[in-house]
C-alpha cells in the first residue's frame, strides 16, 4: 500500500499532515476512541454518525464535534474526510466498513472484525481491492509485553512449539443489553473477550494456519444463574448467545492451542494463556520465560517493560499509516484468522464433532 498511490486514487495528491475522521457508532465504546483522538494533534473528528438520533447529537456536544448524522453514509460524502472509526455492534461492521473503503475511506473498526466470517472476508477483500487500510481495534497488539513475547518467539528460545493455551474470562462478567442478542452481536463470549486472546496467541506465533477445530459452546450459565453480588446484573431472559467456549485448534505447523472464553464459571480462574516448547515455556501474564539454564530450571520474568496507554497508541499508529498511506498497523490478512477460527468453533459445536478450517482467498 504505497503512501502516494492511494491518496492519488481518491484525490489526494499530496502526503497527509492532518487527518480528519468520522466516527460510526457513538455507543459506549466509542467514547475510549474520542478521547484517545482528542490527545493526537495531527488527526481531528469532524463527523459522527448514529442511528439513534439523540445519541449522536450527543456525542457530538460532549466531544466538540461540528457535524452529525443518523445516516452513515451521509457521513461519507463529505469532501475532506480521510478515515472512519467504525465503533457499531458486530452485526453492523460489515456495511459502513465496505461502504467506507469503496468510498476511498481509510478504516479502523473496533473488534472483532466482523460477526461472521463471510462479512469479514468481505471487508477484506474490500480494503485489498482499493488499496486501503483497514485496522481492527486489537490493542493488547500496542503494549510492550506482547511485543516482548512475540520477540522471545521469533528468537527462538522456545525451541519447537507443540501446544499453547489461550484462555481468558472471568468468575461472573456476563454483559447486558445488544451484547446478549444475536442480531446485533451475532455470538457471546468467543467472539466478544476470545478474539482477544485468540489475536494475541496468533500475533505473537507470527499468525499460523490452522486446519482442524473441535468445539463446544454453552449458554447454560447466562441463562439460569440468578444475580448476586458482585455480578454485572445481566437479564438471563434476554440471553441468546454462549457464556462459555472452549476449543481445541490443531496448525499446520504441528502444534495445538488449547482455547477458552468464557463470561461465567463457577471457578475464579480457568488456568493461565502460555505457550510451551522444547527448549521452553512461556506465560503471558506476568510475562515469563521458563527455561534450563546452567544446568537448572530458570524463571525469567521481564521487568520495567514500559507502560503505555494502548488506545491512544493504536490510534497514534493509525492515523500515522492514513498519513502514510498505509499499510495498515494490524494486517487484516492475519486478522483474518480470527474469524476463520471463531467459524469453525461455532460450525463445531453446533455439529458435534471436529471441523476442517481454510483460510479464503482475499
Amino acid at each position: 500500500m504505497e503512501s502516494f498511490l492511494n491518496h492519488e486514487k481518491f484525490g489526494w495528491r499530496f502526503r497527509l499532515q492532518n487527518v480528519n475522521i468520522g466516527v460510526i457508532g457513538t455507543g459506549g465504546i466509542s467514547g475510549a476512541h474520542f478521547k484517545a483522538y482528542s490527545q493526537l494533534p495531527d488527526a481531528k473528528i469532524v463527523a459522527v454518525a448514529d442511528i439513534l438520533p439523540e445519541r449522536a447529537k450527543a456525542a457530538a456536544e460532549r466531544w466538540g464535534v461540528e457535524k452529525w448524522f443518523t445516516d452513515f453514509n451521509d457521513l461519507l460524502s463529505l469532501p475532506d474526510l480521510h478515515a472512519v472509526v467504525v465503533c457499531t455492534y458486530n452485526q453492523a461492521h460489515r456495511d459502513p466498513v465496505v461502504a467506507a473503503l469503496e468510498s476511498g475511506k481509510h478504516v479502523f473498526v473496533e473488534k472483532p472484525l466482523a460477526a461472521t466470517l463471510q462479512d469479514a472476508v468481505d471487508m477484506v477483500r474490500a480494503a485489498k481491492k482499493n488499496g486501503l487500510i483497514l485496522q481492527t481495534g486489537f490493542w493488547p497488539r500496542f503494549s510492550h509485553e506482547l511485543r516482548t513475547a512475540r520477540e522471545i518467539v521469533r528468537s527462538g528460545a522456545l525451541g519447537d512449539i507443540y501446544y499453547a493455551q489461550a484462555i481468558g474470562g472471568g468468575r461472573r462478567r456476563i454483559p447486558g443489553g445488544s451484547f446478549l442478542k444475536k442480531d446485533t452481536a451475532g455470538s457471546g463470549t468467543i467472539a466478544d473477550i476470545g478474539c482477544y486472546d485468540l489475536d494475541r496467541f496468533l500475533f505473537v506465533t507470527d499468525h499460523p494456519t490452522p486446519t482442524h477445530v473441535s468445539a463446544i459452546a454453552s449458554d447454560k450459565l447466562a441463562k439460569s444463574v440468578p444475580n448476586v453480588l458482585g455480578d454485572w446484573g445481566h437479564n438471563p431472559k434476554e440471553v441468546e448467545v454462549e457464556d462459555f467456549g472452549a476449543a481445541f485448534v490443531r496448525f499446520e505447523q504441528g502444534f495445538v492451542l488449547n482455547f477458552v472464553s468464557y463470561w461465567a464459571a463457577h471457578a475464579e480462574s480457568l488456568g493461565p494463556s502460555l505457550i510451551l516448547g522444547t527448549k521452553g515455556g512461556l506465560l503471558f501474564s506476568p510475562l515469563t520465560l521458563y527455561r534450563d539454564e546452567f544446568g537448572a530450571m530458570t524463571d525469567v520474568t521481564f521487568q520495567h517493560l514500559p507502560r503505555v496507554d494502548c488506545f491512544l497508541e493504536q490510534a497514534r499508529a493509525f492515523v500515522n499509516a492514513v498519513k502514510a498511506g498505509g499499510p495498515s498497523p494490524v494486517d487484516p490478512e492475519g486478522v483474518l484468522l480470527v474469524n476463520v477460527i471463531i467459524d469453525g468453533i461455532y460450525r463445531s459445536a453446533k455439529e458435534g464433532r471436529e471441523v476442517e478450517v481454510s483460510i479464503p482467498k482475499v
